[in-house]
């Protein structure tokens, strides 16, 4: 079962490193290097919306400084966060913006005085401005979900809040598959089409950790898959055939369902001609939240699949 892999990797996600550290600091193994952090840190930055701001927030870890997105009309948000938990959640929190998400505002973030800064890969051209403003760790790239979750509780100080809310969630499944019946006879495809062709992503946030830690069966094609898949050729889409498809949109972004069947009509007409789409089993869900790097997320995502699957005679 991958929930209980992955949990035992998470679990010695950061090893004992032999490095002196000041009082009230501990060594922390990341992307670039070890570095010092406060063992409780309480001014956390951070330099990505969706997959640190949001995952930290979800957990009530002490974070005060993000970066923002922008939308085309000028408003800002924290993506992801935004859409799953609400303004009034983001507002509540006491979370600051000080910077777009790129550039980062490197004057802005210093005269915040935050005592941690955490930052994805693409930060790392500025790792050594960030260091000299806080201690700053960079998060590795393509982690399995639950590792990037753990990482993240543990580096502020969090990993009881992450450990309880862990054995919910797999108390969830179990309880998910018993509803089910058996989920490995049940054939699930998750994909996209966009301009380009079919667009499938393994490990892709919330809603793939669920169809897997669930255990349905897979079309060969993403079963296979070790790495993203843009732009398949469309002429291949009955390889993404399955008992139950499932497509996302993103309604913050003006995407509805009527608009999406329509690009779909007019890029590959033939998708009607699927098998689980002829039975009446394609189904969308809402991509900024189930694909959120959220115990919201996941439990969301147990909802809609067991929703969409419970019951049936496939």
């Amino acid at each position: 079962m991958r929930l209980l892999i992955t949990v035992a990797v998470a679990l010695f996600a950061t090893p004992s490193i032999a490095q002196d550290c000041r009082d009230g600091e501990r060594a922390f193994e990341h992307h670039v290097e070890t570095t010092c952090i406060p063992e409780s840190p309480e001014r956390i930055a951070s330099l990505r919306g969706d997959q640190i701001t949001t995952p930290l927030l979800d957990i009530g870890a002490p974070i005060a400084l993000t970066v923002m997105n922008r939308m085309e009309n000028g408003d800002t948000y924290v993506r992801g966060a935004a859409d799953i938990f609400g303004q009034e959640f983001i507002d509540a929190s006491g979370v600051a913006y000080f910077s777009d998400r790129n550039p980062v505002d490197i004057e802005a973030l210093a005269a915040a005085e935050p005592d941690l800064i955490i930052g994805r890969v693409w930060n790392e051209e500025i790792y050594d401005q960030l260091s000299l403003i806080a201690p700053t760790i960079i998060i590795p790239s393509n982690m399995p979900y639950l590792d990037h979750l753990s990482w993240l509780a543990d580096a502020a100080n969090m990993q009881e809040t992450f450990d309880a809310e862990l054995a919910r969630y797999g108390q969830r499944i179990a309880e998910a598959r018993e509803v089910i019946g058996d989920p490995a006879t049940i054939t699930l495809s998750r994909f996209d089409i966009w301009e380009d062709g079919l667009w499938y992503y393994p490990n892709w946030g919330a809603i793939d950790q669920v169809i897997d830690d669930l255990g349905f069966s897979k079309p060969v094609i993403q079963a296979e898959a070790t790495e993203g898949m843009n732009g398949v050729s469309v002429e291949r889409i009955q390889e993404f055939d399955g008992d139950v498809l499932i497509a996302s949109s993103a309604p913050r972004f003006g995407q509805t369902i009527p608009m999406l069947t329509a690009q779909w009509d007019e890029i590959a007409p033939f998708w009607r001609n699927l098998d689980g789409v002829k039975s009446g089993n394609l189904f969308w869900y809402e991509r900024d939240i189930l694909v959120g790097y959220t115990f919201e997320s996941l439990e969301r995502s147990i909802e809609f699949l067991t929703a969409i699957t419970a019951g049936r005679e496939l």
